[in-house]
């Protein structure tokens, strides 16, 4: 089997290091923030609104992130999105300090909070995994090697979750402020991988206009030009603008990616709904009181995690399936896996059914990855890539709130909601993919 281009490539090396370490930041705070609420005084809905906020950011800024990651430059722009996220995480550590030393009000610091963690630092990471994603698309022309650029990719950010829980609770078990303080530390290290070892790129940025010199020859008068030279100059001129301009954006409802939208769109929101109530099926069904329902609660999601990352960084780098193979075989996966999830008894049925869901989506997100970047240009990289990173992002705006609010409700439905829109995604990865080839095989 070919070596992967994670192994052979040290640029998608460096962003893979910067990736661990900034989603390590990312989760380190997810598992805090909640605690943190209750410990500084402050209401439980800001957790649920700072995710929202920071989903809703990713969503937006995923496509400007690529495109520009594609006409400024990686190095550029990782450095810039490292330095918002520095930022962010900055602010949010200052805002629980003065919190918890009484300098501020319960307002203030609920504001600082969600604005840190919701849109400035999800404004900030939104830049990470489309440029990870287009560097993939630029060192893999072929589908076998797209498919383990991006599932070494995708393997990194599901490690950092699993770094992010532990790092998390170790630091917590021994202060409760402290994976808040040390969230700056692991981006300054991020920021440092990023100046050291990714390379400059040499960006397609717009090059500055100086006045050239007169000589005695250009005082001469003009004589008229060939019209293959003047041709010529009007071709370079033509490619040097369309060099430095943008990548052009890719649209959701663009025939050749609808299809992969719609079948990976229902894991993705069945993932958020499970991560979201984790925490009350844990104590409903295991009879738990909240605090050991904490520790439970992220083993639970390490298994997840253990799942995706098992299949992303081992087994399908070495199965050797097409996208399209990888998507339905996942999106079939889980189906099996929510409809268990949904009426396991127990504990040991939920993480069971939780390390299945992992291994699902470890299946069908380098398959969709994979399958949407092969069905654009090589121009369109940077577009697709975005949209590639806000497919999953735009569940989140949802996901919380939906979920929690389902399950004060009926703590069925929002787990039926979830069975509807996986088997409606995985009816689309066997019929629309499906017809989407046949389609592509008539063009060609």
């Amino acid at each position: 089997m070919p070596s992967s281009p994670l192994l052979t490539n040290p640029t998608l090396r460096a962003l893979v290091a910067i990736a661990l370490f900034t989603y390590t930041a990312q989760n380190m705070l997810n598992v805090s923030i909640a605690p943190l609420s209750r410990a500084l005084n402050l209401p439980e809905w800001i957790v649920g609104a700072a995710v929202s906020l920071a989903a809703a950011a990713v969503t937006a800024l995923s496509q400007f992130w690529g495109r520009r990651s594609i006409a400024w430059g990686r190095r550029r722009v990782i450095l810039l999105a490292l330095f918002l996220a520095l930022t962010a995480g900055t602010l949010f550590s200052a805002a629980v300090w003065a919190r918890a030393a009484g300098y501020i009000g319960a307002f203030l610091a609920a504001g600082a909070i969600m604005a840190a963690r919701g849109p400035f630092f999800g404004a900030a990471v939104a830049a990470i995994p489309p440029t990870g994603q287009a560097l993939v698309a630029e060192v893999t022309p072929d589908e076998a090697s797209r498919v383990r650029g991006t599932s070494a990719f995708s393997g990194a950010i599901n490690l950092s979750v699993m770094v992010g829980s532990i790092v998390s609770s170790a630091l917590g078990a021994w202060w409760i402020f402290g994976p808040v303080h040390a969230t700056p530390i692991f981006v300054l290290i991020a920021l440092a991988i990023a100046l050291v070892w990714l390379p400059r790129d040499g960006a397609s940025t717009r090059p500055r206009r100086r006045l050239p010199r007169l000589t005695a020859k250009d005082t001469q008068p003009e004589q008229a030009a060939p019209a293959s030279s003047t041709e010529s100059a009007n071709n370079k001129a033509s490619e040097a603008k369309a060099t430095a301009e943008l990548p052009p954006r890719v649209r959701w409802t663009d025939r050749r990616i609808a299809p992969w939208i719609a079948s990976v769109f229902g894991i993705y929101f069945a993932n958020g709904v499970v991560q979201i109530t984790m925490g009350f099926l844990v104590q409903d069904r295991g009879g738990l009181d909240p605090a050991p329902a904490v520790s439970v609660t992220a083993l639970m999601l390490l298994a997840n995690a253990a799942g995706a990352m098992l299949m992303q960084l081992i087994v399908v780098p070495r199965l050797g399936w097409s996208p399209r193979r990888l998507l339905r075989s996942g999106m079939t996966l889980a189906l099996v896996a929510l409809a268990c999830l949904t009426i396991a008894p127990s504990l040991w049925g939920l993480a069971a059914s939780t390390f299945a869901m992992g291994v699902a989506s470890g299946m069908a997100s380098p398959g969709y990855s994979a399958g949407a970047s092969l069905a654009v240009s090589a121009r369109e990289q940077g577009g697709i890539a975005g949209v590639i990173n806000a497919t999953g992002a735009i569940t989140w705006i949802v996901a919380p709130v939906s979920a929690t609010a389902l399950y004060g409700w009926m703590p069925l439905s929002p787990f039926l909601l979830a069975l509807t829109l996986v088997a409606l995604s995985c009816a689309c990865a066997w019929w629309l993919l499906h017809r989407a080839n046949l389609e592509t095989r008539a063009r060609d």
